[in-house]
């Protein structure tokens, strides 16, 4: 029910989607909304998790990266500098890299110990497609 409490507040009502699909036929975005709206109208009892989709057509991140996202979602480290222990990496290469990631929306900084930032992975899966 949280979803179509979700979607009455973004759009107001079904109709009012079904008018805006009907304006926007290419937009993915609204036809998904109005396509999950009926189903869960029609399964009310069924469990929904939000997810956080990020889409990209110019991604550069290397190994590297990839090997800093892993350590970040598994390991948590409390600061970039924990971050830097963890991968054997100097700290100074460890922050090009973790601010690279930022910039590419893949991780984000929540404020740690003494004014520290602690890089968090905001995703449980990322998916990339060439």
């Amino acid at each position: 029910m949280e979803l179509i409490r979700q979607m009455e507040l973004t759009y107001g009502s079904m109709n009012r989607l079904k008018n805006v699909v009907k304006r926007n036929p290419d937009n993915m975005k609204l036809f998904t909304d109005l396509d999950e709206w009926r189903y869960f109208l029609k399964h009310p009892n069924e469990k929904t998790s939000i997810t956080k989709v990020y889409y990209t057509e110019d991604l550069n991140i290397g190994r590297i990266e990839l090997e800093l996202l892993n350590f970040i979602k598994n390991k948590k480290p409390r600061s970039i500098n924990e971050l830097s222990n963890i991968v054997g990496k100097d700290i100074s290469s460890v922050q090009r890299k973790v601010s690279k990631l930022e910039k590419e929306g893949l991780i984000t900084f929540e404020k740690g110990l003494k004014n520290s930032k602690k890089p968090v992975l905001n995703y449980d899966k990322i998916e990339i497609a060439i």
